[in-house]
């Protein structure tokens, strides 16, 4: 016990900080004290603490007994509804940086059954990147998952399908995921909160890298035609990489999509909506708002702009 208890207190030294603001304070996105990074792969969260905002808990046997563990300074596994619900093949949330007091709260609300795991990897897409850049990076990520899950759930059955999602520097690990045709086929969703970057062509113009966005056009394509979901988000922020407007202006227009321009509220007080187009299984929804606090509202409002979208397929299918 005495070990589990350092393991458990060393997670929170080295990754919490801010989480527990962000989940007791969701309208106190404003008094994060980071600014904007100007690295290349250093997104828009730069002095972002993430982490938990309660102590681990350990429950009972009983089937539908909520059920947590937390790997030291990286990984959540929730499952909500308890043993119940991996007792067979199950569906599964992973989703890439996020106070997991947030993404928790907004899973929980959502209405999917499923298992949640959430990955806190560091500050900067490279955190991402780097670990998932490897071939069978994916199939290693999903039987550690199985074998957590199994730890709290002896007998457990195996993942049925899964989501990626990511918020910020989150979706450098499912841009590379994406990247790798047999990986891709195995992932149903994918959910992107304000955070799809690339690089720009070298012309030394503002003009999105085509080979850089390939991952996600292919899996647009797949949505598009019926096949997959891929749901994104973007604000108005302007960044020295190609931004989450831009990329989604890019896919916009490479796949021939009617966007609605109108004005309209947002989920949230401060958000106003800019933009919205939708075929079959893919959602682009755009906002104003071009600072940190406006970047923070796309993980306060995740549940809303992109697990309902989720939600509504695993619902139907």
């Amino acid at each position: 016990m005495r070990i589990l208890a350092a393991l458990v207190l060393g997670y929170f030294f080295v990754v919490g900080r801010v989480g527990a603001e962000l989940g007791a304070h969701p309208s106190g996105a404003e008094t994060l004290h980071s600014g904007l990074t100007s690295a290349a792969r250093g997104d828009l969260d730069h002095a972002l603490g993430l982490g938990l905002n309660e102590p681990v808990e350990f429950f009972d046997t009983a089937l539908d007994t909520p059920k947590r563990s937390v790997a030291p300074g990286s990984r959540v596994v929730s499952l909500l509804n308890g043993c119940r619900t991996v007792s067979k093949p199950y569906d599964l949330l992973v989703h890439f940086h996020g106070a997991p007091a947030v993404v928790e709260t907004a899973f929980e609300r959502s209405g999917i059954e499923g298992a949640l795991v959430i990955y806190n990897l560091g500050i900067g897409s490279g955190a991402y990147e780097d670990p998932y850049s490897y071939p069978n990076s994916y199939d290693h990520m999903l039987a550690s998952i199985t074998i957590a899950v199994r730890e709290l759930c002896p007998g457990a059955a195996a993942p049925k399908r899964v989501a990626l999602s990511g918020w910020s520097a989150g979706y450098g690990a499912i841009l590379h995921i994406i990247d790798r045709a047999k990986d891709a086929g195995r992932v149903d969703a994918v959910l992107l909160a304000d955070g799809m970057h690339v690089g720009f062509e070298p012309t030394g113009k503002r003009k999105v890298n085509a080979t850089s966005m390939a991952p996600f056009t292919l899996f647009a394509d797949e949505a598009i035609a019926g096949r997959k979901l891929f749901a994104v988000t973007h604000s108005s922020i302007r960044t020295p990489y190609a931004s989450t407007s831009e990329t989604a202006e890019y896919l916009l227009d490479i796949e021939g999509l009617r966007v609605d321009r109108r004005e309209l509220p947002g989920p949230r007080p401060s958000m106003t909506l800019t933009s919205r187009a939708d075929a079959n299984g893919f959602h682009m929804r755009g906002f104003a708002g071009d600072d940190k606090a406006a970047h923070c509202d796309h993980l306060f409002a995740f549940g809303e702009l992109l697990l309902t979208p989720l939600h509504e397929r695993w619902s139907n299918n």
